[in-house]
């Protein structure tokens, strides 16, 4: 059973921070409510690739991500376009 967007959101911002790095807080806490799946994607990149958070919080975002795609209609390669933080 999925984890309802508020509570991802709540459990991230009370993880240690040997789990998520406190540099992720701030984008968590700008998130809508549920969170928005291009939301999720940011924190995830920047989670996976500066090494940010541990195992078990990427696997949180990446299930919060996969649901928030199903609540907006739309797939990950719709998406990515929208990710210009990529691009930096």
């Amino acid at each position: 059973m999925p984890i309802p967007g508020s509570a991802v959101k709540r459990v991230l911002l009370e993880v240690p921070g040997s789990m998520l790095d406190a540099a992720m807080l701030p984008y968590v806490q700008k998130w809508s409510e549920p969170p928005q799946a291009l939301e999720v994607l940011e924190v995830l990149d920047h989670c996976i690739h500066g090494a940010l958070a541990s195992g078990l919080v990427v696997q949180l975002l990446q299930q919060e991500y996969g649901d928030a795609l199903k609540r907006e209609y739309l797939s990950h390669g719709q998406l990515v376009p929208l990710a210009t933080w990529r691009d930096a």
